[in-house]
């Protein structure tokens, strides 16, 4: 969770939780000895599905994609938790932490959710059997009493925010021995990573927004686009033009400190990577000041890397057969 997470939990306590939890990888849901499912560990929220909510107006989904979620024996902690004491405000409290006193699972027919998320559901999820575990919190709690996920027949794992409900993905490994030679080629921008902090969102329930933190920014806006990058370019495509063409002086390879380069980078959700190190590529760009791209690239795996499109960290996934 963020690069705040020192202010929710030690650097200790997650170097210890990384050590406990499974290893990351994309079907997202595991089970115990017990054939129970076992959600325990890092979680990034990935992929949008479906909303309750009745129009596009009183839907601001954007704003859980990318976030953190961590499952511990007795605690959740959420990179965004509610916002103000339950009402809707433009007050936001991030990095929640609470208990909750018992674990519910039980097997029900996708159809449970069909009156309230509709087409988008129904056609994925009607047909199976889901296993719905709901984390109950103490009696006490003002705010969300109860955290509810979702696992498919396939392995999928859903989570609830508010009125959406969204995929998620266990953090992963990345590589940290990567060669240059395999950055070169053309890359589809796939899905959001992390806001850069300070992003408020664009919901009109938010309406003192500026341009210093985030208000111009629409993160879905770039997915599907495509980044090339080349041996002295990075150059950024979308809707069939050429957006940003940034000049490089070749690329610099280096291993640093997770933590801190999510801290110094300002990435508000962390990067879903496991290593206590990355590998970070630095192009060395002569003007990036006012740059759409920074000209960095973070190592994930031979077809995957994450880089920065204005104020969030996005996955690239590579095209097949674009090296240059």
């Amino acid at each position: 969770m963020v690069k705040k997470m020192k202010l929710a939990i030690s650097l200790v306590l997650i170097c210890v939780f990384l050590f406990l939890m499974a290893s990351g990888t994309l079907k997202a849901s595991e089970k115990n000895e017990d054939e129970e499912i076992n959600l325990e560990g890092q979680w990034k929220v990935t992929d949008y599905l479906a909303s309750t909510a009745e129009t596009d107006r009183d839907d601001f989904y954007e704003h859980f994609l990318g976030r953190s979620i961590i499952i511990e024996p007795n605690r959740i902690i959420k990179s965004l938790g509610r916002w103000g004491d339950g009402v809707f405000s433009h007050k936001m409290e991030e990095d929640v932490a609470y208990q909750y006193r018992t674990v519910v699972t039980e097997t029900v027919s996708g159809m449970v959710y069909a009156d309230s998320l509709g087409d988008k559901w129904c056609r994925k999820y009607a047909g199976q059997d889901i296993t719905v575990i709901t984390f109950a919190m103490p009696e006490s709690t003002k705010n969300y009493k109860e955290t509810v996920f979702v696992v498919t027949e396939d392995g999928e794992t859903l989570c609830w925010y508010l009125g959406n409900i969204y995929y998620m993905e266990r953090y992963r490994e990345a590589a940290t021995d990567l060669k240059k030679k395999a950055l070169y080629g053309e890359w589809k921008v796939k899905r959001l990573v992390s806001y850069r902090d300070g992003w408020l969102g664009r919901n009109d329930r938010f309406r003192e927004y500026q341009e210093e933190n985030g208000g111009y920014f629409y993160p879905l806006s770039y997915l599907g686009y495509t980044v090339r990058i080349g041996i002295n370019s990075m150059e950024l495509y979308g809707g069939g033009k050429l957006l940003e063409n940034l000049r490089m002086d070749g690329y610099d390879s280096r291993l640093v400190n997770k933590y801190e380069y999510q801290n110094e980078k300002k990435i508000h959700d962390e990067l879903g990577l496991t290593n206590e190190e990355i590998q970070v590529f630095d192009g060395n760009p002569p003007d990036a000041l006012d740059a759409v791209l920074d000209g960095e690239i973070v190592a994930v795996s031979d077809t995957e890397v994450i880089i920065r499109i204005y104020q969030g960290w996005y996955l690239l996934e590579k095209k097949e057969n674009t090296e240059h």
